[in-house]
């Protein structure tokens, strides 16, 4: 029997190019059954914590922009624009499967700051008490 099989937690970590087409659209099908996947996990008694990234390219896409932005007020901009879609989307995906998400966006100095990460540490963990999904990315605005 694998581990995964085993495992009362699981953390999914899903890139860019996995949630999104070159356009920087959202690959709506894919994004679906991915939520899909990790609400029948969900509904086996797991615990699930889903890292995300695609903030920056879902911004673009919505944006219009075909070039990633070099200046940080730019990139930072296009990832709250992107956030937005994102976390919409998560929402209405997994909502369908009646299951809740939460919104945990950190940054290197919350993991590098003792109090700060174990404040984000209980944060975690009451989500998953209460039954949440908890989706990760760094917040990039």
């Amino acid at each position: 029997m694998s581990h995964i099989t085993q495992a009362k937690r699981i953390v999914i970590k899903v890139g860019t190019s996995t949630l999104t087409y070159e356009t920087g659209r959202l690959n709506l099908r894919r994004m679906e059954e991915l939520c899909k996947v990790l609400c029948g996990l969900k509904n086996e008694g797991r615990e699930i914590i889903l890292v995300t990234s695609g903030a920056v390219g879902v911004g673009m896409g919505k944006l219009g922009l075909h070039k990633r932005p070099e200046e940080i007020e730019q990139r930072q901009a296009v990832a709250a624009v992107g956030q937005c879609e994102l976390m919409f989307m998560y929402d209405k995906f997994f909502g369908e499967y009646n299951h809740i998400v939460a919104q945990v966006l950190l940054t290197k100095d919350v993991v590098q700051n003792t109090i700060m990460r174990r404040n984000a540490e209980n944060t975690f963990l009451t989500l998953l008490q209460l039954g949440s999904i908890p989706v990760v990315n760094e917040n990039d605005s």
